[in-house]
């Protein structure tokens, strides 16, 4: 499981407050501009806006993709999550279902349903969602990558978490002990109905 987290919101690089979103990114390299696609950023989602900003290990990950580029005199490239050496610098390939995953992921970033909020996104992985009815009472839709079966998987679990901040590390370690409930196990094409059929309907929060 990839032990790097993103916050829905943060700031865009023109100040204002920025939401999780993906963009190309043009990239320096020794044998001239490159672009990396599928790069996690935070944008202001003004069309008039041309200013991001990168979280910090993303920036670190651009920079081995680029020192992998330079090695094959790739000028282009896709964002992954993967260890350097095991990337496919194709861009053809992110329809592979890491990057597939990543992206489908990373569409929750601001959602508001009736009932939660998305507040922890772990790309590729997970998503929390924090109820608006009791602000001790969590959500986790998790990625299940060896379930053995056709299609892709994910669990649904519930649990209470009464630390006034949820973290990725700080979670891992919490719940080690079993405090976890699963409520079920559902395809990523069934998730967008169970979700509003839990939580309701929901908006980007703006």
């Amino acid at each position: 499981m990839f032990d790097q987290t993103i916050e829905p919101i943060d700031s865009c690089g023109c100040g204002d407050t920025g939401y999780l979103t993906t963009r190309t990114v043009p990239i320096d390299l020794a044998h001239g501009v490159g672009h990396i696609d599928n790069v996690p950023v935070y944008h202001c989602r003004s069309a008039a806006c041309q200013e991001f900003t990168l979280p910090l290990f993303v920036s670190h990950r651009l920079e081995d993709i680029a020192e992998e580029m330079e090695n094959t005199q790739a000028t282009e490239a896709v964002y992954t999550w993967i260890v350097s050496g095991e990337q496919s610098l194709d861009p053809l390939q992110q329809a592979n279902n890491q990057t597939h995953l990543q992206a489908f992921t990373l569409q929750f970033s601001g959602r508001e349903y009736t009932d939660a909020l998305v507040v922890l996104i772990v790309p590729g992985q997970a998503v929390f969602f924090q109820s608006t009815l009791e602000e001790t009472e969590y959500y986790l839709l998790r990625y299940e990558e060896d379930r053995g079966t056709d299609g892709i998987w994910f669990s649904f679990l519930k649990f209470y978490y009464e630390e006034p901040e949820l973290t990725y590390e700080d979670f891992l370690t919490w719940s080690e002990d079993g405090r976890l409930k699963e409520i079920g196990c559902i395809t990523l094409e069934e998730i967008e109905d169970a979700l509003i059929g839990e939580f309701g309907e929901w908006e980007e929060v703006s």
